[in-house]
């Protein structure tokens, strides 16, 4: 996996494999509740996102059957059945939301590595692909 933020910043990368799963972790900008978008890696330029988890319903929550299967969860949380294809996912990323990219234990802070309005692509990649796109 690559976190890739626009200019010239580094990347930063972890490494997966199919059937491996990460989330991104943030603060909804309107409600202030914790919102996590949860992907599995199904090989290179392939992921799905499998579900997402929100802590309220409200502006801007998903409101549609055609979203997804909804479902409440034992700590109150809702959870929401996306399973909805991605070649990347292109964020820009805020202090207000506080967003991180989780794998595994290790959590990547987007404001500490990118600051302020940086625009950040996550891609499932092989190795070789990151270093042709990187460095030649």
């Amino acid at each position: 996996m690559a976190i890739i933020p626009e200019g010239a910043s580094g990347a930063v990368t972890f490494a997966t494999a199919a059937g491996d799963e990460w989330y991104i972790s943030l603060t909804h900008s309107v409600e202030k509740t914790a919102w996590n978008d949860y992907f599995r890696v199904n090989g290179a330029h392939n992921m799905t996102m499998t579900h997402t988890r929100f802590s309220s319903l409200g502006w801007g929550y998903p409101y549609s059957a055609a979203d997804g299967k909804l479902t409440q969860t034992a700590d109150g949380k809702f959870d929401m059945e996306m399973n909805r294809p991605y070649k990347e996912v292109a964020l820009r990323i805020s202090e207000q939301a506080m967003p991180h990219i989780v794998h595994g234990g290790d959590s990547y802070d987007l404001i500490a590595l990118y600051g302020q309005g940086t625009a950040v692509t996550v891609k499932a990649m092989y190795r070789y692909q990151y270093w042709l796109e990187r460095y030649f």
